[in-house]
């Protein structure tokens, strides 16, 4: 397992993480099964969502009592969200909710306290206004009885306002199936079947961007954890493109590699679920490739980099997909450029290395102008200095 840092939270997380919407209403002996197969797997970040069983109106809900179970005598080696299951709930709604949580998992603290499912520009009035969730979220977070404070969300719009707003931490959507959807006008947060609807009738256009993706790179720029939640779009992926190659391997293979990832929460019942999941650290590199498949689908975008990597090895060392990372990092920035030079700067071999051989862009799945934005990056990053005549 390989851990990554947790945006600015000084929580370090594994790379793949768990998520247990599909887990806490299953016996308690397959709950504590599954939890130690993914710890014994060096996971640490857990997104305690509940089970199918929850009832809207429950304080004391039965799946957490499962989950401390558990987690007896190694939570303090783990990650453990507090979802607040409705993004309109009012703090005095929580509070007992959440305490019935603490007392469950025998803990004093959520390591993040995660408001879910605020895809409503107006429920998301209601969490920030004065007196709101949020700030109820804040205060818990002051007295030490949560680490950090984040929020679930499908829309990139209301993921912005977070970012901004202070959330330490975003819970989004990271697959290749959303990524390319880039009418979100279609997509009414109202009805989120729709978002899937986008995926489905996507037709690409010459240099389709993908707008989407610039709440990775602004996590990043910003330093907020990014939790990439869907990575299989909820199945969505699998059922409608069938025979293109998709597997939960290469799935998860994508969403580490978009800029701002911290960690990817694919969900298991069982500990067969998790030993699939795992899998992906004994693969080759040709499994975990997902190049191909995308190529394939529907949602193959030419001439946009996806980190693939396919264009390595590079005759000159240059790292071509964290060349491309850190040219849309500094794209999508603005003037807000900090961080993004310093690790360019760290990297060992420049964009100025480039010979021009050509061979990484006959090799790309993508037809990316690798050349070009190999130049790009020379003119952005190593730019000549003036001198006095």
């Amino acid at each position: 397992m390989n851990y990554r840092k947790f945006g600015k939270t000084g929580m370090e997380v594994s790379e793949i993480g768990m998520g247990l919407e599909y887990l806490l209403d299953k016996e308690d002996g397959v709950v504590s099964d599954t939890i130690k197969a993914a710890v014994d797997g060096g996971v640490n970040y857990f997104d305690c969502h509940m089970g199918h069983d929850f009832k809207e109106d429950a304080i004391d809900y039965g799946g957490y009592a499962k989950l401390g179970k558990a987690v007896e005598g190694i939570r303090d080696q783990l990650c453990l969200t507090y979802i607040a299951h409705s993004a309109v709930r009012s703090p005095d709604e929580t509070k007992p909710r959440f305490e019935s949580y603490l007392k469950a998992l025998n803990t004093d603290r959520a390591d993040v306290f995660i408001v879910q499912f605020c895809d409503k520009a107006a429920d998301y009035e209601q969490v920030t206004k004065e007196g709101g969730i949020f700030e109820y979220a804040k205060k818990l977070k002051s007295e030490g009885k949560a680490r950090a404070v984040g929020i679930s969300t499908h829309s990139s719009a209301i993921a912005f306002k977070a970012i901004d707003d202070g959330f330490d931490m975003l819970m989004y959507p990271v697959n290749p199936a959303f990524d390319v959807v880039t009418d979100e006008a279609r997509y009414k947060t109202e009805k989120l079947e729709t978002l899937w609807d986008a995926a489905h009738d996507f037709k690409p256009e010459k240099d389709t961007a993908q707008p989407r993706k610039n709440v990775y790179i602004e996590c990043e720029r910003k330093g907020i954890g990014l939790t990439a939640m869907k990575p299989f779009a909820g199945g969505f992926i699998f059922r409608i493109e069938k025979d293109v190659g998709f597997t939960p391997v290469n799935l998860i293979s994508y969403a580490l590699a978009q800029n701002g990832v911290s960690t990817v929460v694919p969900g298991c019942a069982s500990p067969n679920e998790i030993a699939e999941i795992l899998k992906y650290y004994d693969c080759a590199g040709e499994e975990r490739d997902y190049s191909g498949a995308v190529s394939k689908s529907r949602w193959s975008v030419m001439g946009s980099c996806l980190y693939c990597n396919h264009c390595l090895p590079c005759s000159a060392g240059i790292n071509i997909g964290q060349m491309n990372k850190l040219i849309d990092a500094f794209a999508d920035s603005g003037t807000k450029t900090d961080g993004i030079k310093d690790k360019y700067n760290a990297l060992p071999v420049k964009a100025s290395a480039c010979i021009e051989c050509g061979a990484c862009a006959k090799r790309c799945p993508f037809e990316v102008k690798v050349i070009e934005r190999l130049k790009r990056a020379v003119e952005i990053f190593e730019p000549v200095p003036k001198t006095c005549l």
